[in-house]
């Protein structure tokens, strides 16, 4: 029936490893960096399970089930970063710089006092807006009556040992975003490998007649990485696609890269990259 019909499925060829080699001081690195995320004598999360580092009593009163949240969340965390040493460099060394950020505010905040926790406002980006503590519990003020888990608390109501995990967590997230910040653009062995398989075979005419090329990268920060580079060290005309523009360059999308689109196809550009 689907002969009679002239409908034919393309033949899709099984994945490709394709491997890059680091040299042995980044691939050290890059192990200890692993060991670090997945042990919990190095790191806790405590930042992500203040929740849990609350006395009982508090606990009971405001959150449910805070330990199982906490949890939940630090594994969420855990998992982003591992996510993002793999996608990038790029993209790691700007999530590690945040979540080492984001702890020593943390503790800055126990130490006089205030310690926010406001899962509906982002209070990393109100202090490095400059915000003080009375204007974040303004913030807070603005929204409790819809949302009311906005709190400040002080440190006599976390349990003993929440302070230590976060100044444990603060040293080794420290130690290693320092080494990491300091790892240079141009020592990037994925990119290497990557840009040599784009001119050496991505754009070959006998296996990409239409000289197309679909990009897909689970983080936008990886996105942006590889759209400034293409842009900047190749002549290849680059789409890049997020959840913000999608909508707006949908025709473009089609035009460029559908091959079942039934209007004019388009040339306009080489390459697309896509978080979707």
């Amino acid at each position: 029936d689907l002969d009679e019909q002239g409908i034919k499925f393309p033949k899709v060829d099984p994945p490709k490893k394709v491997e890059y080699l680091m040299d042995e001081k980044l691939n050290e690195l890059f192990h200890k960096t692993v060991f670090y995320l997945t042990d919990e004598d190095k790191l806790k999360y405590s930042r992500y399970q203040a929740i849990a580092g609350l006395k009982q009593e508090i606990q009971d009163k405001y959150y449910e089930n805070a330990e199982t949240v906490s949890k939940s969340l630090a594994f969420i965390m855990k998992t982003q970063l591992i996510k993002r040493l793999e996608s990038s460099f790029y993209a790691f060394k700007k999530s590690l710089n945040k979540i080492t950020t984001s702890t020593k505010q943390m503790i800055e905040m126990y130490e006089r006092d205030s310690v926010f926790i406001a899962p509906d406002l982002d209070i990393s980006d109100l202090l490095n807006k400059g915000y003080s503590d009375e204007e974040i519990e303004i913030e807070i003020l603005k929204i409790d009556d819809d949302k009311p888990k906005n709190k400040k608390f002080k440190q006599s109501e976390f349990k003993k040992g929440f302070i230590e995990g976060l100044r444990n967590d603060y040293e080794n997230l420290l130690s290693l975003n320092e080494r990491w910040q300091a790892i240079e653009e141009n020592n990037d062995p994925k990119w290497n490998v990557f840009i040599q398989l784009i001119e050496n075979e991505y754009f070959n005419k006998d296996k990409n007649e239409l000289g197309k090329l679909v990009i897909f990268t689970e983080s936008a920060d990886t996105l942006n990485y590889l759209t400034a580079r293409l842009k900047r060290e190749t002549n290849y005309k680059v789409l890049s696609i997020t959840s913000e523009n999608r909508n707006k360059e949908f025709e473009t999308i089609r035009e460029n890269f559908d091959a079942n689109y039934e209007g004019t196809f388009r040339n306009d550009f080489d390459i697309i990259l896509t978080t979707d």
